[in-house]
């Protein structure tokens, strides 16, 4: 049979074929993986400068309508409520996206009960200011920054109206009275759709500072309240696997607090690290840090080199398990015929058997071991008494069947380190490489004899068979192999020869 490289391809021959396949494969899928990761890596720089940059230009825009607003408000002659109320209406419609405009005004200790009246006057409404119960005076009396105007006004915001923003507990405490800043950022308040923060801006920073009752203070404030959530567009956070998180930590030893947080969309991601980034901004606005997370989604992912390293592993595998299919079963069939060739080689086509070749193979090296040892091996020669008159009788076959039988007998009779060989016809030997003295052979030798006791039932016959024995021992009798079944041979004759006188005198006599 022909058969190419691939067929008679060795072992090692084909484990480093498989090693160069499964380095190709990995080192595909690696590349494609590293390609990604840099592609996705390259997406999530761009989201994240988009993003910073797009939350950035709205904190710029916030800070310059607050500013756009104090600076109005400080260029007029006399400072009127109304007249901020209309500037702030006229800047909403600049910019729509503010949440409120609000205006505190320093107020003294003493012009509490008169500025109630006043605002409630201007308000049309009552107007009480509300510092905290607990915020008791210790030592001078200190000014009261109340927010007297909000624009536009706000049901969910109401709560504002008339708080004392230098109470201890305002977001404002200690920023507004006796701070020399213009300028700066609260704590973080709830507005109603969420948290957020309030920034101001002093509105006489113009004027000269000794014209005030204490150095460093303004005698009003623009503020402008500012929703965290409002800062992010839904485009912002709709990318699948990025979570956002703003938060102010105003120390070091202070505990972050969280004012916008977007989780990721809840959808299978892909087993890789994920990327992260941390902007910190800067100005007024240095308290805060927006911290970006970006988990991809396999949906994230480039299909076409995906499906194209798909389609090469695949070939790949289609075109391995086609080689090594072939392989597998060239060398299984080359096995089997080694297999074959050994039987043949080895043991008798009809019994199963070991034949000629394996006996003196055996014999041999039990003739080795027992000269090393100083120990003894048997050998038994079996022939089958008048085996031709049953082919005669009942046919080639009916013989083989009783020969197969007899095989199988002397199977099971002796041990398993024995060898039961047929070498010729109705010829057995039997291999005895140890045994333990005349009596162990005794024993053996009337197994033997008891295998004919009964008789065969081959088909629908029943058939009574005997056999003859010689026996030859090593050293004693021979110091070869070919000796010890010589002679083997030759006492199983003379023993069948004595048989046969005793049984032509019997009938002689009889």
């Amino acid at each position: 049979m022909e058969r190419s490289l691939v067929d008679l391809m060795s072992r090692s021959q084909l484990i480093a074929y498989l090693v160069i396949w499964v380095t190709a494969v990995v080192l595909m899928v690696a590349s494609v993986a590293v390609l990604e990761y840099s592609r996705l890596e390259d997406r999530f720089n761009t989201l994240s400068s988009n993003i910073t940059r797009q939350v950035a230009q709205q904190l710029e825009e916030q800070q310059v309508a607050l500013e756009s607003f104090a600076h109005g408000l400080a260029g007029q002659p006399s400072f009127s409520y109304q007249q901020a109320k209309s500037t702030a209406k006229s800047l909403s419609v600049h910019f729509p996206d503010l949440y409120m405009f609000a205006i505190a005004s320093r107020v003294q200790p003493d012009q509490r009960q008169q500025f109630e009246q006043q605002m409630a006057a201007a308000e049309s409404r009552s107007f009480h200011i509300q510092p905290p119960a607990s915020d008791t005076l210790d030592g001078p009396q200190k000014d009261l920054y109340p927010v007297v105007l909000i624009v536009p006004e706000r049901p969910d915001a109401r709560t504002l109206l008339g708080l004392d923003l230098a109470s201890k507990s305002s977001v404002l405490n200690g920023r507004l009275s006796g701070n020399v800043a213009p300028s700066g950022m609260s704590k973080p308040i709830q507005l109603g759709d969420g948290p957020g923060y309030l920034i101001y801006h002093a509105i006489d920073e113009q004027l000269n500072e000794q014209e005030h009752a204490h150095s460093g203070q303004f005698s009003d404030y623009a503020l402008l309240a500012i929703s965290a959530a409002a800062l992010f567009t839904p485009e912002l956070v709709d990318e699948p696997g990025l979570g956002l998180r703003l938060v102010r930590q105003e120390s070091a030893d202070a505990a972050p607090v969280t004012l916008f947080e977007s989780q990721p969309q809840s959808s299978l991601a892909i087993p890789i690290p994920a990327l992260s980034h941390t902007q910190r901004f800067s100005g007024i606005y240095h308290d805060l840090s927006l911290n970006l997370q970006y988990q991809p989604r396999w949906q994230a992912l480039n299909h076409m080199p995906i499906t194209a390293l798909l389609g090469g592993i695949t070939l790949l595998m289609l075109q391995g398990g086609w080689i090594l299919g072939r392989v597998w079963r060239t060398r299984r069939q080359l096995l089997e015929q080694q297999a074959s060739l050994y039987n043949k080689a080895h043991f008798d086509h009809l019994t199963g058997l070991p034949n000629t070749n394996l006996l003196l193979d055996r014999l041999e090296q039990a003739i080795r071991s027992a000269q090393r040892t100083s120990s003894r091996v048997a050998v038994f020669f079996l022939d089958l008494d008048d085996f031709k008159q049953v082919n005669d009788a009942w046919g080639h076959d009916i013989g083989d069947q009783l020969l197969i039988q007899i095989g199988v007998r002397l199977r099971e009779s002796m041990r398993s380190e024995d060898t039961i060989a047929r070498i010729h016809g109705d010829e057995f030997v039997i291999l005895i490489p140890v045994f333990d003295g005349e009596r162990q052979l005794n024993k053996i030798r009337a197994k033997l004899e008891a295998l004919f006791e009964r008789p065969f039932k081959v088909g629908e016959l029943v058939l009574v068979q005997s056999g003859s024995f010689g026996l030859a021992v090593f050293p004693e009798d021979a110091d070869d192999a070919e000796g010890l079944l010589g002679l083997a041979d030759r006492q199983m004759y003379l023993r069948k020869q004595s048989r046969n006188d005793r049984t032509a005198i019997n009938t002689a006599t009889g």
